[in-house]
């Protein structure tokens, strides 16, 4: 038995090309972590191996005792059978949505069938065009008939191996370009923008499956190619091969830019409504300010005269002792009123005052101690609302985590703001419960539902940590969740 290398390497390179097309974009189960793209890499190879050299399979494809194929249509079964196969395989080792899964995979096969068109059309011009000139010269007599059928057998193998090279490579090149355009795992489209990017797979299999029904088939002893009754398809199957890879490939690039621009808007929206909130809050802030200061005044005023008048008093003997006593209550119950209009963190500034003790009311509520202190770089040219920004943010996300917490575990948030050289730093520490997801690129990844709406805070965080060529980096220790933000100040103070 004569082993088919080229089609033993074909199967290989293909079955690669699967497994480096999804990477990145599902994850294995946890229990297949370690064997999952072995095992769905010999999935693909095998079924591929095992349907075509299959003298079994092939008799009941293809309805013949030799196993022959006389009907290009029954090779939509194996094409069927295939997509099928890996489906299940990706479903048993893989984790996420199966909608998500299968648009992976009709894209792929979207690649390689259309990919195999384009180039079996070029492929067979050039060899019936080298053939015929062969032919040309063995009538002129200008070589032998022995020489013809040598070139022709030669011609026949290598041309198989150019052909196939050049399919894989072609391919190769289109899932790599496909490939740019995955700017998010597949697993964070929603199900609307899987079934518009389905679209343009799904017509090119369908143009697909067409063109297997009618490719060739046998008509009594002769078998008949539809190119050979119609010339034109040499060109016009080609033509509709590219439209389809254009399609698919472009529908993703037009679909990742609509994201990116729905996101900014939406970005857009919430910088805004944060501004008006906080441009709100310190207008508020203002007037208590001003308010806090005459009533502290006035209350602590009050309280030392009363303190003298009852003191004179006590000394004249004017007041009796029970008198006496209340009044120092009600004295003591004034101050401590007093003490209680003073504000939990004040800065110097009243941007960063408004966020810092509106998130300490929230966390008294949540039960979370919430601690630190902050100093404004009035200095270094860094403005209130970028730095409030990235504080309101990374508070929200550290009280977040903290109310995840349950039980007896301790609920704590501590953070810094303080400058060293011509860097600001901000640190922000939070206890959670160990559990980090990041994306590909090591950026966090979203664990709310909504994942449209969350992560418009992180976005926004890291555009104004590139405002100021800071970084931006996180520490995920046993207990605790740092956050650690670095951004360069405009001059040295």
């Amino acid at each position: 038995m004569t082993i088919d290398w080229i089609g033993l390497i074909e199967y290989l390179v293909r079955a690669w090309f699967l497994l480096y097309f999804c990477k990145d974009s599902i994850v294995e189960k946890e229990k297949y972590r370690s064997t999952g793209k072995i095992l769905f890499f010999l999935q693909s190879f095998l079924i591929n191996c095992y349907l075509s050299y299959s003298v079994w399979v092939n008799r009941v494809l293809y309805r013949t005792q030799t196993g022959e194929i006389v009907d290009s249509s029954y090779s939509i079964l194996k094409l069927l059978i295939v997509v099928c196969g890996s489906f299940v395989a990706m479903n048993v080792l893989y984790q996420g949505r199966k909608l998500a899964k299968l648009y992976l995979l009709l894209v792929y096969y979207t690649v390689q069938e259309m990919c195999r068109f384009i180039l079996h059309s070029v492929w067979s011009l050039v060899t019936i065009a080298w053939l015929d000139h062969l032919y040309e010269q063995v009538m002129e007599q200008k070589i032998e008939v022995e020489y013809f059928v040598s070139a022709a057998g030669s011609l026949q193998t290598y041309s198989m191996w150019v052909y196939t090279v050049g399919y894989l490579l072609f391919m190769y090149l289109v899932l790599r370009m496909y490939r740019r355009y995955l700017t998010e795992p597949v697993e964070e489209i929603d199900r609307q923008g899987l079934w518009f990017l389905m679209l343009t797979p799904v017509i090119s299999m369908a143009f697909d499956v067409l063109w297997r029904i009618s490719f060739y088939r046998q008509q009594g002893e002769e078998i008949e190619f539809f190119y050979e009754k119609h010339g034109s398809m040499y060109v016009v199957v080609p033509t509709i091969a590219v439209l389809c890879l254009v399609c698919t490939v472009f529908s993703r690039k037009i679909y990742g830019e609509l994201m990116a621009s729905e996101a900014q808007k939406n970005s857009l929206m919430f910088y805004k409504q944060q501004l008006a909130d906080m441009t709100a809050h310190v207008r508020e802030l203002e007037q208590l300010y001003d308010g806090i200061r005459g009533m502290r005044h006035d209350v602590n005023n009050c309280v030392a005269d009363m303190e003298q008048l009852l003191g004179e008093s006590m000394r004249e003997g004017h007041l009796p002792e029970q008198i006496l006593t209340e009044a120092e209550g009600y004295l003591q119950h004034m101050q401590q009123a007093a003490e209680r209009l003073s504000l939990q963190f004040s800065t110097g500034n009243p941007v960063i005052d408004v966020i810092l003790n509106r998130k300490g009311q929230i966390c008294a509520q949540e039960q979370i101690l919430l601690e630190g202190e902050f100093v404004y770089p009035q200095q270094f040219g860094i403005e209130a609302f970028d730095l409030g920004i990235l504080l309101n943010n990374a508070l929200d996300n550290a009280i977040e985590a903290c109310r995840k917490l349950t039980g007896h575990q301790e609920r704590t948030i501590h953070f810094r703001g303080y400058c060293k050289g011509r860097m600001f730093f901000v640190v922000v520490e939070n206890t959670y419960n160990g559990e980090v997801t990041t994306q590909k690129e090591g950026a966090l990844r979203t664990t709310k539902a909504d994942r449209k709406a969350h992560g418009l805070g992180m976005r926004n965080m890291r555009s104004c940590v590139e405002k100021y060529y800071g970084t931006m980096q996180y520490e995920a220790g046993r207990m605790y969740f740092t956050l650690t933000i670095m951004l360069q100040g405009k001059s040295d103070g």
